[in-house]
């Protein structure tokens, strides 16, 4: 369980620390970079430059969880209900594999675990990275098959038997063999078709889930992500947002210029989307 141990306040103070801890980041650089000088004369100049790498680090783990104490936690129990955010903790290995979204590799790792609740509508998110080694001792090298954040909603209700939808540049994606037997469904939309793969044991699951509202919101997220995957059963839907080399409750705080408002918009969009997502379905009929 993350602890707040940076903040105890408002996002204001938050905001606050973390701009005096920036500053102490560059005045530290600055100490780095004189004692370099001095390392013609080894005590001093080494000493000098292995306090400042440790008093550096030392600032960036706490910028980083002043960060998401300014911009994450408090925008997370101003939206929802319930809230647990453990900014180190996220999804087991077998968590991830039971979603079915996407193949498993030798590489997985997962941070920024929420747990909340909105509408009466429970959610897991958690950044995740799974991937696999594909090179050697001496030439190591890896392939990601997916990055980016998977969500996990439980809807009190039985929505459907079984669901997937995959947008086309969604590569590596899990499908058992019961699921490989699933039927590729066509619906209403020729440009929802052109931009997604749809499978479901019936036609009639995937034209009550997938209703004109709800795919034109898949298309908004495709255009917004990299690829995107979901696995629907039973009563939970599973969501993937593939976005390598991104993180929505991560920054560069350290060089330029903070924006607030720019950061705090941008978790506000993630956000929306869950929102949003959870008003589609629960406006469905109830599925028996």
């Amino acid at each position: 369980m993350y602890e707040n141990n940076y903040v105890t306040g408002t996002s204001t103070e938050a905001i606050e620390r973390l701009q005096a801890k920036r500053k102490a980041v560059t005045k530290t650089m600055f100490l780095i970079i004189f004692g370099a000088f001095f390392l013609i004369i080894p005590p001093i100049g080494l000493a000098i430059v292995l306090f400042g790498a440790w008093r550096v680090g030392k600032l960036r783990k706490e910028m980083k969880g002043l960060y998401k104490d300014a911009f994450v936690r408090e925008p997370l129990m101003n939206n929802f209900e319930n809230v647990v955010y453990e900014p180190d903790g996220g999804f087991l290995r077998e968590n991830v594999e039971s979603f079915r979204l996407c193949e498993m590799g030798d590489i997985f790792a997962s941070e920024d675990y929420i747990r909340a609740s909105y509408a009466g509508v429970p959610f897991e998110v958690a950044e995740v990275k799974v991937g696999k080694v594909t090179g050697t001792n001496e030439h190591p090298s890896s392939e990601t098959y997916f990055e980016g954040r998977m969500m996990v909603f439980h809807f009190p209700d039985k929505l459907v038997s079984s669901v997937a939808a995959f947008s086309k540049k969604f590569k590596h994606r899990a499908l058992s063999r019961d699921e490989a037997k699933h039927e590729k469904v066509e619906l209403e939309s020729m440009q929802f078709n052109d931009a997604f793969d749809v499978y479901s044991q019936t036609q009639q699951d995937a034209f009550y889930l997938i209703t004109p509202h709800f795919m034109e919101r898949l298309m908004v997220l495709a255009g917004k992500y990299e690829s995107i995957g979901m696995k629907v059963i039973g009563n939970r839907i599973f969501l993937g947002f593939n976005e390598p080399g991104k993180n929505v409750f991560d920054a560069n705080i350290e060089v330029g210029q903070l924006n607030i408002e720019q950061e705090m918009a941008k978790v506000q969009a993630e956000i929306e989307d869950i929102k949003v997502l959870i008003s589609l379905i629960l406006n469905l009929k109830t599925y028996a």
